[in-house]
């Protein structure tokens, strides 16, 4: 699964784990109509959001790394009940690592007598980037997870240098033209069927479950992407010791 194409390749493993995506869509979909009716504070949200979408990640990481069948997956996590929070805490460590460049950036601007809203645009630009940055060098961390292999941010560094040439373009892909797509697409919906996406009606559930649709592609490909990467950064491994840790021998 190395040298496919990511498009197909992300495809493929987004119908295999049709069971996940279907609950990912389920949940991101209910959270984004629940927020229409209840307030939930920045940081709960975010927390909550990447829980959500660990749900759908590892198995796909686990697709790419493992000969394990999607009904399968289940019994992974049970076997390894720190694998999922495990997950989560790198995936919020990778958001930080992205946010700092940003943050300074912004605070920098303000402190220099920049107009606040100037300075949050250039942050916004700089963090797409720097976020992206952050998953190409250290993002391997995730599929180790899987592996059980070392997830320390050092060594995961050390993987990243060598895979970053062609971790960071695909990732600009996942990240940033899905995410435009993604925009336009909803921006589209919401002109056509006349949905006010501040709207708490059923209509605007159709906006809620195509961003979920879309935002699970996109977790799908950054996941292979970075699978993809681990796989290329760390030496050859023998197909009895890939099935030994994919059932915990």
């Amino acid at each position: 699964m190395l040298e496919d194409n990511i498009w197909m390749a992300s495809l493929e493993v987004y119908t295999r784990n049709r069971k996940w995506v279907v609950g990912y869509i389920c949940l991101a979909g209910g959270l984004a109509l629940l927020e229409r009716f209840i307030h939930i504070n920045s940081g709960a949200s975010i927390f909550i959001g990447v829980m959500t979408s660990t749900f759908l990640a590892i198995p796909a990481h686990i697709a790419v790394l493992t000969q394990l069948d999607p009904e399968q997956v289940s019994d992974w996590l049970k076997e390894r009940p720190k694998a999922f929070f495990s997950f989560v805490k790198r995936c919020l460590l990778l958001g930080l690592l992205g946010a700092i460049a940003p943050v300074t950036i912004a605070i920098a601007m303000v402190i220099g007598g920049v107009r606040p809203s100037f300075a949050l645009l250039a942050a916004l630009v700089v963090w797409v980037f720097s976020g992206i940055a952050a998953f190409a060098k250290w993002g391997t961390m995730l599929p180790a997870v899987i592996a059980d292999d070392d997830q320390t941010l050092a060594v995961a560094g050390q993987r990243g240098s060598k895979v970053f040439g062609y971790a960071f373009p695909r990732l600009l892909i996942s990240f940033g033209l899905v995410t435009v797509l993604f925009v336009a697409i909803l921006m589209l919906l919401s002109s056509l069927l006349g949905i006010d996406p501040k709207d708490s009606s059923a209509a605007s559930l159709i906006l809620s479950v195509a961003g979920a649709i879309i935002g699970a592609y996109q977790i799908v490909m950054t996941s292979v992407v970075l699978s993809r990467s681990y796989l290329r950064a760390r030496p050859p491994v023998p197909p009895a010791r890939r099935m030994a840790f994919a059932f915990g021998r």
